[in-house]
């Protein structure tokens, strides 16, 4: 069994909602898991059609696993990362 990674990276992610924009990090591993949890995360605000590509998902530095909670890093060990949803 593989060992948890000590640090995630974070995606900053800006998406153009039907009522304004939306902001919200990304914490994984690769940008293709960013972008696949990042649409799974607006698909259930009901923004199934916002335009999300790495422009809007973008890498921006890398966190220790440890600063998140518990209940971070399981979402982290179960789904391969976690949304932290912001202030636009």
């Amino acid at each position: 069994m593989s060992q948890q990674p000590s640090t995630v990276k974070v995606f900053d992610t800006w998406v153009e909602g039907k009522n304004g924009t939306i902001h919200f990090d990304v914490m994984t591993t690769d940008e293709g898991t960013a972008l696949r949890l990042a649409k799974e995360y607006l698909i259930s605000l009901g923004e199934e059609g916002a335009i999300l590509t790495t422009e809007e998902c973008q890498y921006c530095h890398s966190e220790p696993l440890a600063f998140f909670s518990q209940d971070q890093q399981a979402a982290f060990a179960s789904h391969g990362g976690f949304i932290l949803p912001l202030p636009s």
